[in-house]
């Protein structure tokens, strides 16, 4: 029998949270926030019966799309873990793995070497400059067995760079369908997914104007939560319409006043990650700081600051084929772990037309590509914006109070320095 201990735990916690907005509702949290929670439920409880039916899970980095389109289940990341220092504990004193490394990396990896979640039958990977979140799926193949198929990803984003990559994911169905009992590739589910998440891509961008106003009418907290990719949900209808309703929710506050804090005083992107929990978020609220961008791998396509959406063939002069269209949307929409240049680029593209004042750069142990990144991006946006940068050294999920306290001191003088510079 498989032990789902670990969702049934996680499905509670949910349950709790929504009974908690129904019985409690906060009228300064987005509404939707509940129907979001409610399909966590549906996806945790899709998995627990996967489990039991012994049904395969697969972890495809950046090409979800194929792996739903294949019949393998979705893994769960480790972003609503309770106790991440069980993980951490599990991944650096049993295994022997670094502590200073990526914190999502380590907890991905910790997550399935713990016994508690189910192991992938597949995982895929491809080179790119994030080498510990490569290396933690060579780790979890040769500590599980797991077969391991590794994609190559060429540096352009062009025409041949899209069908070679695509031919490789031609190879990786033929790979799973030979290794994996019951897979069987689905062409028109995967252009379901496709279609449904391009819906909703749209929906995302409608948003993106959002935050061009002043005040920005969006929470920080709202601008840090990434966007759901309704097409690979066990309810992908019902997910769309949440994606629909979240960017109606949006308008409907921004044309009653809401503001995303209170006496807007400065205007900041926040680069890469964040750490977790309310420390950070209220002082930017208290220091009347609005944070309209969140600059994280896929949030330019994902908000049109960059091209990247399902059947715009117009650069490529064909038509793409579906899995080309995973390539694109996924590995080539991400501008992090490439060069530098799309990385800067699209930032400040969104700080030019988001009237950006200053940005911080979160800057986390182990992540190879931020902080490499972080001299160009600091020059750039001063010689092309004349703005700001702060160099923040932080992590997800491993600091300590006295680490927090120190982090947000630094975070508020660079703050108070941009605000009285305003002025």
């Amino acid at each position: 029998m498989a032990n789902t201990e670990y969702f049934e735990k996680e499905i509670a916690n949910l349950k709790r949270r929504i009974k908690n907005i129904e019985e409690r509702p906060d009228p300064r949290y987005m509404k939707t926030t509940k129907l979001r929670y409610e399909l966590e439920v549906e996806h945790l409880i899709d998995m627990v019966e996967a489990m039991q039916d012994n049904k395969p899970f697969a972890e495809f980095y950046e090409i979800g799309q194929l792996q739903s389109a294949l019949g393998f289940r979705h893994g769960v990341g480790g972003d609503r873990v309770r106790d991440p220092y069980h993980y951490k504990n599990i991944a650096v004193n049993t295994f022997g793995f670094p502590e200073h490394t990526c914190d999502r990396t380590m907890m991905a990896l910790a997550l399935i070497i713990s016994g508690e979640l189910p192991i992938p039958r597949v995982m895929t990977t491809h080179r790119t400059p994030c080498d510990p979140h490569r290396l933690s799926y060579l780790a979890a193949s040769e500590f599980l067995g797991v077969l391991l198929f590794e994609l190559v990803k060429p540096n352009s984003s062009g025409e041949a760079a899209i069908r070679c990559f695509g031919e490789q994911l031609g190879e990786l169905i033929e790979f799973c369908e030979k290794s994996v009992a019951g897979i069987k590739y689905d062409e028109d589910k995967l252009i379901e997914i496709l279609e449904t998440n391009h819906i909703a891509r749209g929906y995302q961008i409608e948003t993106y104007e959002l935050r061009k106003r002043v005040p920005c009418p969006i929470s920080p907290q709202d601008v840090f939560r990434i966007a759901l990719s309704p097409g690979g949900h066990v309810n992908p209808t019902k997910a769309l319409e949440y994606c629909r309703l979240y960017r109606d929710e949006l308008f409907e506050r921004a044309e009653k006043g809401i503001t995303g804090v209170p006496d807007e005083k400065l205007r900041i992107a926040w680069t890469a990650s964040a750490p977790f929990g309310r420390q950070t978020f209220d002082l930017l609220s208290r220091k009347g700081v609005s944070m309209p961008w969140y600059h994280f791998g896929v949030s330019p396509a994902m908000y049109g600051v960059v091209p990247a959406t399902y059947g715009d063939d117009s650069a490529y002069g064909r038509k793409l084929t579906p899995l080309e269209e995973v390539a694109r949307g996924g590995v080539f929409a991400n501008v992090w772990g490439t060069t530098a240049e799309p990385w800067v680029d699209s930032l400040i593209k969104a700080c030019r037309e988001l009237k950006i004042d200053a940005v911080v750069d979160y800057l986390m142990p182990g992540c190879i590509t931020t902080k490499s990144l972080k001299r160009i991006t600091a020059e750039r946006l001063m010689e092309e914006l004349g703005i700001p940068t702060l160099d923040l050294e932080g992590r997800e999920f491993f600091m300590t109070e006295g680490e927090i306290f120190n982090m947000n001191k630094k975070l508020e003088e660079f703050l108070d320095m941009c605000i009285a510079n305003k002025k």
